[in-house]
């Protein structure tokens, strides 16, 4: 009698060997499908396949309690559910067991659906005769994407792993060693070649969400300029950098050929306004910024995203607050002024550097992002127009218990107009996008610049790395970067950091920038800061606005965080299989 295997392949513990054995070898009657019901019909195949990309993790998920801005310098989450301290205090083999942890052992658990996209590949030959080749090559270059994404968390959090091609039957030897970070950088390069070549160029509408040719392209430049980077690349080997921004240009290149990948720029204006001593001010910058991640269902900027995400309801309340609709798991993320400091003036600026710049008036005249990004003190935001944010100590958004800003600021990314407690209405389509075509520009900009300077274009190319970044500013009506910031690598090294901590906050970006980078561990990083706002009716904004003397939230980040540790139990399986330094 053929074999039976589970149709929907859900396993009740899914660690990266265990239970190999019986989920290979014991015949579950209840499910009755054979290898060939499954494998020889294409639409079985196919949902057999699609289970692999039940691992994928939500960035913007209210649900995972290590709500991964809270874990860097992007702001500081109040919640009071257990994992988010534990994680924030360092302590991260706790936090694999606790809560749901989404971006701890939701992760981890995707090697059940690298085995999928395995067991997919080597049963391809059965739908041979069943099935168009079309049908086969987007089948396989699903398995061979799907495969690489879940490698890439891995080498992006963990570094090093077997690279598992096969899935493993029960008498295979397990005791596999870890692969170098390198060497499993450019397996994951591999797959996303293959993939790149059999996937589609786009989907159409009844299978948006799925990973095209784009995807595969963006996924290999990530991995290369991970590989680069100075955690991963400590002798700054320049072939790495070379690697990066070829394939970050390939993307590019492919957008400007075929149309396919556009950046969503501005078409028209947008207006804040804040109560101030004099009365209500006004401030209009460029719209468009927001739109591409709320109220559309779909855009050209985006390459591949959790297109889950798109109709599932409640992405704002992480950002929100009660005070401003009901209470979430871990409503009360509080944006830092780190972040806020790095928000350019209108003239292309920091604000330490721009004369121009009032630390007493500083919502005027900043990067129309900041705009988009956060919000501030007596802004008016809700439906209810007559509440404008308090947000001072003891003020109606910045009380001292949990679900409350601590920092003085609330985020707007990803928080629709008017979604809140008065007007009833529901989240709008919103986006959590694993890449899209800025970031490739920075992408490429950096790793262009690492090679040659600010004005080093890349063979082949067309722009060079300053022209790169000019290219995202330019969307927001942004000028150019300061010549100011050109004078050397180093200088503008700072300024494409500052530029991805701008363009992509709140992304899920920024914990694995500052961790590749290796600037994680530094005060400048782990020290979250807000304002003080002291009522004074002859300051610009009615509050004397400084910076809080002391942190808000001072996050644990040493050397051996670099590396997150590989759960105890599937550490100690096998002396080959060795867990990361310091845990």
């Amino acid at each position: 009698m053929m074999k039976k295997i589970i149709y929907l392949l859900i396993i009740t513990s899914a660690v990266i060997f265990q239970g190999c054995e019986d989920y290979l070898d014991k015949v579950q009657d209840s499910t009755g499908m054979t290898e060939e019901d499954v494998f020889t019909n294409y639409l079985n195949f196919r949902q057999f396949e699609d289970r692999m990309y039940k691992d994928m993790v939500d960035p913007l998920n209210q649900f995972d309690y290590a709500h991964i801005a809270a874990l860097c310098d992007e702001g500081y989450n109040t919640s009071d559910w257990e994992t988010m301290p534990i994680a924030q205090a360092g302590d991260w083999l706790r936090s694999y067991n606790t809560g749901q942890a989404l971006q701890f052992y939701g992760v981890w658990g995707a090697w059940e659906s690298i085995r999928i996209a395995n067991l997919s590949l080597e049963n391809l030959p059965m739908l041979e005769g069943n099935a168009t080749q079309e049908q086969i090559n987007e089948l396989k270059g699903q398995a061979h994407f799907m495969r690489a994404w879940y490698y890439y968390e891995f080498l992006i959090r963990q570094g090093g792993m077997p690279y598992l091609t096969k899935a493993l039957k029960g008498s295979d030897n397990f005791a596999i060693p870890r692969l170098s970070y390198h060497e499993t950088a450019l397996k994951i390069v591999a797959d996303c070649d293959t993939a790149a070549t059999l996937l589609p160029t786009e989907w159409d509408m009844a299978n948006l969400g799925r990973p095209t040719q784009g995807a595969a392209m963006a996924l290999k430049a990530s991995t290369l300029l991970f590989d680069a980077s100075p955690t991963n690349n400590p002798s700054d080997d320049v072939s790495r950098w070379e690697a990066a921004a070829d394939a970050a240009w390939d993307v590019i290149e492919m957008s400007n050929n075929t149309g396919v990948y556009t950046l969503v720029e501005s078409n028209g204006t947008d207006q804040v306004s804040y109560m101030t001593p004099g009365g209500e001010e006004v401030i209009t910058y460029p719209s468009g910024y927001d739109s591409i991640f709320m109220y559309t269902p779909f855009n050209d900027e985006i390459i591949w995203e959790f297109y889950e995400r798109v109709n599932n309801g409640g992405t704002h309340n992480p950002f929100t607050v009660a005070s401003l609709s009901s209470p979430s798991i871990i409503q009360g993320f509080s944006p830092s002024q780190n972040i806020v400091s790095k928000y350019e003036t209108i003239n292309g600026l920091a604000v330490e550097d721009d004369p121009s710049f009032d630390a007493q008036d500083p919502w005027v005249d900043r990067d129309p992002r900041f705009y988009h990004s956060i919000l501030f003190n007596q802004q008016r935001w809700t439906s209810k127009t007559d509440l404008y944010l308090e947000l001072w100590k003891g003020g109606r958004e910045r009380l001292s218990e949990p679900h409350y800003s601590k920092t003085g600021y609330l985020a707007r990314k990803f928080w629709g107009k008017n979604v809140d407690s008065w007007s009833g209405a529901p989240a709008p389509y919103t986006h959590s996008i694993y890449f899209r075509l800025a970031e490739i520009y920075l992408m490429y900009a950096e790793a262009a610049n690492e090679i040659g300077g600010p004005d080093h274009t890349i063979s082949g190319a067309s722009l060079s790395a300053v022209e790169a970044v000019n290219v995202v500013r330019a969307r927001v009506n942004m000028p150019g970067v300061h010549t100011s910031y050109l004078g050397s690598k180093e200088d503008f090294r700072e300024r494409i950091k500052n530029e991805r901590a701008v363009e992509l906050y709140l992304e899920g970006k920024r914990f694995f920038d500052l961790s590749r980078w290796g600037d994680a561990h530094k005060m400048e990083h782990r020290e979250i800061y807000g304002i003080e706002l002291t009522e004074n009716a002859s300051a610009p904004t009615g509050y004397n606005i400084s910076e809080t003397v002391d942190p808000v939230f001072t996050l644990t980040f040493v050397q051996k965080h670099y590396r997150w540790p590989i759960p105890t139990q599937d550490a100690l399986m096998f002396e080959e299989f060795e867990q990361n330094p310091g845990w």
